[in-house]
């Protein structure tokens, strides 16, 4: 691939519409360049719209924990971003510019990490070349923390039953946001989730309202729930995320069952291969995945730098 490589220059993000757009682009641009991309235009959705959804546009947590690298004409070729603001910090940057790596380590130490203990960066167990980068410039391994799989929605098992009287809704025909607020909260002990979470969500340009089920148990309680996306980059791709239980229902084959559903109507609107990601094992949610028949399974790994 013939690359035309351009002067670059650096700023916080500042999470105009416009800027929170470009960085999805690039993210697009980059996924048909590098197999090993690990921050993607839905996560990039999923954290404006969900994760931190409550906060105010233009909360200097947004400017001190994304950063971009701009070529000469405006372009993004580079990303850093932490997901929650912790030490968690994630990496993308377009083949033509790897250049760039020691200038991105250096703001990211100088910087961003100037009043953290330390640095994680994520990366795919078998991206070899950043791996290296990184253990040049003093990271070492920490844990296997995360799987992704890749589902073939042709060879899927799509069949599924519940018991009497429990169905699957989406959300938008329940209207039921407080109910899924409860459920959210069971789930993953969340007392911070709250309706504006649920309707940031929903207001997200991503959002397929389709997609977004519960299942409903006889007295009309949100018991579990998932929520499927499209990728933006292939119209037969997309992934779920996320997918919860209700504490008193857990072990009953009801998160099973709702993302066989999600996956029917995923594949009757013509997307054929979905990803989901778990925490890695001996988290229990890694055997929902397995039985639901990944076609691929990658190790994403933790590197970390004491700062």
């Amino acid at each position: 691939m013939d690359y035309t490589i351009m002067p670059t220059h650096h700023a916080p993000y500042t999470n105009e519409d416009s800027e929170y757009h470009a960085i999805c682009a690039f993210l697009d641009t980059l996924a048909a360049e590098d197999p090993f991309m690990h921050w993607e235009s839905g996560r990039m959705n999923f954290w404006r719209y969900n994760v931190h959804a409550g906060k105010d546009a233009h909360d200097p947590f947004f400017r001190h924990n994304v950063h971009l690298w701009r070529a000469e004409d405006e372009q993004i070729v580079a990303l850093c971003i932490s997901e929650y603001g912790g030490n968690d910090l994630f990496i993308e940057v377009r083949p033509a510019y790897l250049h760039l790596y020691p200038e991105i380590f250096d703001w990211v130490e100088q910087t961003w990490a100037a009043s953290r203990p330390s640095i994680e960066i994520d990366v795919f167990g078998a991206d070899v070349q950043k791996i290296q980068r990184l253990e040049a410039r003093g990271f070492t391994f920490q844990s296997h923390f995360e799987n992704k799989r890749v589902y073939d929605l042709a060879q899927a098992d799509l069949d599924y039953t519940l018991p009497d009287g429990f169905t699957i809704q989406t959300l938008s025909a329940l209207a039921d946001v407080a109910g899924r607020v409860a459920l959210v909260r069971s789930a993953f002990d969340n007392t911070h989730f709250n309706q504006n979470n649920v309707q940031r969500l929903m207001a997200s340009p991503d959002y397929i309202a389709e997609y977004d089920l519960s299942v409903v148990s006889t007295d009309g309680r949100q018991v579990a729930y998932c929520i499927g996306w499209r990728d933006h980059r292939n119209a037969h791709s997309g992934f779920v995320e996320p997918v919860g239980t209700h504490a008193d229902f857990r072990r009953r084959g009801f998160a099973k069952a709702i993302n066989q559903e999600c996956f029917r109507r995923m594949k009757a609107d013509g997307i054929k291969l979905v990803e989901i990601a778990s925490r890695a094992e001996p988290n229990v949610s890694n055997f929902l995945y397995d039985s639901l028949g990944p076609r691929e399974k990658r190790e994403v790994h933790k590197y970390v730098k004491q700062v």
